[in-house]
């Protein structure tokens, strides 16, 4: 052996020596986060709005006409506005109420509204301007749709899920239920008393639409459905001179009270007969001077009951507050007027005079109130974090340096969104299967945002959840309309404006989670159907797709009985990484083979859940409600908080925000942070096993404190060393100081060392 060689084994001999004298225990793995038990900064709430479902107008004691509307917002209030002064008069809370679908006023002059999501009957009476809650008429259900008056001051309505119908009766303060409608329809989503023949309406809706009668003398029920009828529900339901007037999506129809047929009438514009006519209102109004109305195409809309005909007013009116929302007949000056909300976000309200054909509008002034957030978004040139509300669509971008918010160009319900490389930002909207290019840093105009396409009629697909830049493409993955199965996986092309659309890659599943690998797309689905729906899969797949052809080569289920998969990324190791309900898996890029599986929750997600985001080699994950960390390599989880978290992005400072729900709301309605600790070692080497310069030593590598692993503690096999020698030598000094202090164990330091003498550094 020559001299050299010999030098360095003495060397290592007595290395190893000094290590024989420790006897540490085998390491435990260092927590991947200190943090207090609470690390969340609540921001307050970044944006307000007015969304208002549906309104009623009515009479207070004093005679003062009024409208009545229930703004959506967490613990809801209903307004009370004088039409004519056009004030605000009172709020009066709805306790547990997020909203309103339902408004009416009884023939006692009564109040009544039906809440989501607790589904509960309130009852204001103007006479003491005080509300009570008279509880959840049907328990289970979730929402109450369709309220609308009966004889002696009783009302009926319907509900979701499991549509039901019922009636109040004020003179004994009891609920008849009048049992599901349906075996397979959720929803009763429009009903109207008959008080010419004692019975009730019901609409259902999803998957298609249906109209039930009920015979409240005998409780006989029929299903009336007009033949042929294609609609998937019906929205709103009105009687007036023996018709029911139905809102069968979006396409007025026409219903003999008398015989149950559908009739045939004549739009005045053409001359022609036809049996339905475009809606774009809640339904029509009471029976006024020329018949009842209503707006299409925001065009104000008269059908006359006497001689079945339908067709615009003569004036030509346009309500440009918006789609008519509620409507009311009150006496102006000894003449019949026609009030009206327009709109859900503006508090639009208008009069009509069908005598002079004269149209007044104006904003009433309903209480806005927090927003229900629906997504979030760091912008990563600016910092800024843009927020979006559910249902409503405003957004609004909050600067973490001023904590100001600023209303910007109004979405729709974002589903998902993301940046492409040239900092331009794609936004999938809902209802409407929607994908926008929006620059948020350059003035709104006609074609900022830009909307590129739009899937629910084409497709019958409505939520992209899952959207994903990627050189010249987007990839969409959608949920499937209302009543339907089968989500699709969309690829658009930028620079030619191609689209293809592939549906039901998993079968009757939705396309939750996208990551382009390589040429392929790995994709994970969701058991969900649209909404109205019961999933027929059982567990979420994940799949690998070949773009240009929508083809699946590989199919696997990387956790069994997971719902879904609401999220993919490419971890800094090379593999797929997803959150299959509360399950972080780890699959090979390749193959998809499942590496690994790191149980962090067990509940059900859906496939609106679901975020991850790398830093400093941690996965940082919201799912569930809960905002958690993963080691990446030794596979821990730390829960940095277990409820009311949603949506997660990561700022340019390196902190991450989220939508949270405070304690007692339904929905998230404020915008939080979490700084994560200093990454004391930045670009850390994230292989899995332990290398001394080209050798592999097989010991784990580990995180030993946060942000550092175990090979950037030992010392830099880059850099320029003297010799072999005094870098086997700084090897072994350094694995002596972590054997000691219990990071590594004997045996570990002995192979780390042993790595080191064989390798080619220094020499």
């Amino acid at each position: 052996m020559i001299p050299r060689r010999r030098s360095l084994q003495r060397a290592l001999i007595a290395t190893l020596a000094v290590l024989a004298t420790f006897t540490a225990p085998i390491a435990a793995h260092a927590a991947p986060v200190a943090a207090p038990p609470d690390v969340i900064k609540d921001l307050g709430t970044p944006l307000t709005s007015l969304t208002v479902m549906e309104g009623a107008f009515g009479h207070e004691p004093d005679g003062r006409d009024v409208v009545y509307a229930v703004p959506a917002g967490e613990n809801a209030q209903l307004n009370v506005v004088d039409v004519h002064s056009r004030q605000l008069l009172r709020t009066i809370p709805l306790p547990g109420a997020a909203g309103a679908w339902a408004i009416t006023v009884a023939t006692d002059g009564s109040v009544y509204v039906g809440s989501y999501a607790n589904a509960h009957l309130y009852r204001y009476r103007p006479d003491t301007a005080t509300v009570a809650d008279l509880g959840q008429p049907i328990p289970g259900e979730a929402s109450m749709y369709g309220l609308t008056p009966g004889r002696d001051g009783a009302v009926y309505a319907g509900t979701y899920p499991n549509a039901h119908a019922f009636k109040y009766d004020p003179t004994t303060n009891k609920f008849t239920d009048y049992g599901s409608l349906d075996p397979v329809q959720q929803y009763v989503r429009a009903a109207v008393y008959d008080p010419d023949h004692n019975a009730l309406f019901a609409g259902l809706a999803t998957p298609e639409a249906k109209l039930i009668r009920i015979d409240l003398d005998t409780g006989a029920k029929q299903d009336i459905t007009p033949p042929g009828l294609t609609a998937k529900d019906f929205q709103d339901l009105d009687y007036a001179n023996g018709r029911v007037f139905g809102n069968a999506s979006l396409r007025l129809i026409v219903i003999d009270a008398a015989t149950n047929k559908q009739v045939t009438f004549t739009d005045t514009a053409t001359g022609n007969r036809v049996t339905e006519y475009p809606i774009g209102a809640r339904g029509v109004s009471n029976a006024g001077p020329g018949g009842v109305y209503f707006t299409s195409n925001l065009a104000l809309t008269r059908y006359d009951p006497a001689t079945d005909t339908v067709g615009t007013v003569p004036s030509g009116v346009r309500i440009t507050r918006g789609l008519a929302i509620g409507y009311g007949w009150i006496t102006d000056n000894g003449q019949p007027m026609l009030y009206g909300l327009g709109g859900n976000y503006s508090g639009g309200t208008w009069r009509y005079n069908p005598q002079t054909g004269v149209l007044a509008q104006w904003s009433s002034p309903f209480q806005y109130v927090p927003a229900p957030l629906q997504h979030a978004i760091a912008d990563p040139v600016t910092g800024k974090i843009l927020v979006n509300a559910f249902l409503n669509g405003s957004t609004t971008s909050y600067d973490p340096v001023t904590a100001r918010a600023t209303l910007t160009a109004r979405q729709g319900q974002v589903e998902d969104w993301a940046w492409n490389s040239a900092n331009k930002l794609y936004v999938g909207i809902y209802p409407y299967g929607r994908l926008s290019a929006w620059d948020p840093n350059q003035p709104e105009s006609p074609t900022n945002p830009r909307v590129l396409f739009s899937l629910v009629d084409s497709d019958l697909q409505n939520r992209p959840v899952s959207v994903v830049p990627s050189g010249d493409r987007v990839y969409v993955g959608t949920t499937p309309g209302y009543g339907e199965y089968g989500g699709a996986f969309t690829v658009y092309t930028v620079s030619t404006g191609n689209l293809a659309v592939h549906r039901n890659i998993v079968v009757d599943q939705t396309i939750a989670s996208i990551l382009p690998v390589g040429s392929a797309v790995w994709a994970g689905s969701s058991i969900e159907g649209g909404q109205g729906t019961e999933p027929r899969a059982t567990e979420a797949h994940l799949v690998k797709v070949d773009p240009a052809t929508g083809t699946v080569s590989t199919d696997v289920v990387p956790v069994p009985g997971a719902t879904t998969i609401g999220e993919l990324s490419l971890g800094p190791d090379g593999n797929v990484w997803g959150l299959a309900d509360g399950t972080v898996f780890v699959a090979n890029p390749t193959t998809g083979e499942v590496i690994k599986r790191i149980h962090v929750f067990t509940a059900e997600t859906a496939s609106t859940e679901g975020a991850l985001s790398w830093r400093d080699g941690y996965l940082y994950a919201v799912v569930g409600g809960r905002l958690f960390v993963v080691d990446s390599l030794s596979g821990t989880p730390t829960v940095l908080r277990s409820r009311g978290m949603y949506r997660l992005t990561l700022a340019p400072t390196g902190i991450y925000y989220m939508l949270l729900r405070p304690d007692g709301n339904t929905n998230p309605t404020n915008l939080a942070s979490y700084t994560p600790p200093v990454d004391p070692c930045p670009h850390s080497d994230l292989r899995a096993t332990v290398w001394t310069g080209n050798i592999n030593s097989n010991v784990a590598n580990r995180n030993l404190r946060y942000g550092c692993t175990l090979i950037d503690d030992l010392p830099d096999a880059e850099a320029t060393w003297p010799s072999h020698k005094a870098y086997v030598t700084a090897v072994g000094s350094k694995s002596a100081e972590l054997v000691q202090a219990g990071s590594i164990t004997y045996a570990e330091g002995y192979a780390v060392l042993e790595a080191a003498q064989r390798s080619t550094v220094g020499r």
